[in-house]
């Protein structure tokens, strides 16, 4: 009599055999990012991609007053983070602190935006093509403003300058 063969034997199943440590310290680094996030304000919860449990949960631990509470509390929201895409979120807390590496070449990417529409002309065209929908007219106002704070007899920058930065900021959100 023949066996029928079963159709696990045929197939490999690989297994990533994960040790308890590692899953511990996957763990903490989620309530780590948890708690950074508990450390921002509730405008910058809403630039974040994270679900609206995560949301408000982040709510409540604004709320909280004890310190065993709030423990407890950030092991949920690590909890909640397993459903995140924690990568992006990493990424995105990153850029609202100054401290970050990705927070400072955000700024000198502004920064050399704001130097290049100041200084060349063609640079205008080359950001209305990367960003279509920028307001043209305000663009241009900001960019005169600001060149000419630049050409004066003291080029020291202004508000026209400070505007400039805040305008390509917001649009390159």
């Amino acid at each position: 009599m023949s066996r029928k063969k079963d159709s696990f034997d045929e197939e490999e199943i690989e297994y990533e055999i994960v040790s308890k440590t590692e899953m511990k310290r996957e763990m903490d680094r989620l309530q780590e990012l948890g708690k950074r996030l508990t450390e921002l304000n509730a405008s910058q919860w809403q630039t974040l991609t994270i679900k609206e449990v995560l949301l408000d949960a982040l709510a409540e631990s604004k709320r909280l007053k004890h310190n065993e509470a709030k423990r407890r509390h950030l092991q949920y929201i690590g909890k909640l983070m397993r459903d995140e895409d924690v990568e992006l979120v990493q990424h995105q807390v990153d850029l609202l602190d100054p401290s970050s590496e990705a927070f400072g070449r955000r700024v000198g990417q502004l920064e050399k935006w704001r130097e290049r529409l100041i200084k060349d002309a063609k640079a205008m065209n080359a950001f209305i093509d990367e960003y279509p929908a920028v307001d043209r007219q305000h663009l241009r106002n900001l960019v005169r403003n600001a060149s000419k704070e630049m050409s004066g007899e003291s080029p020291k920058p202004g508000a026209g300058y400070k505007k400039l930065f805040q305008f390509i900021k917001e649009t390159m959100v």
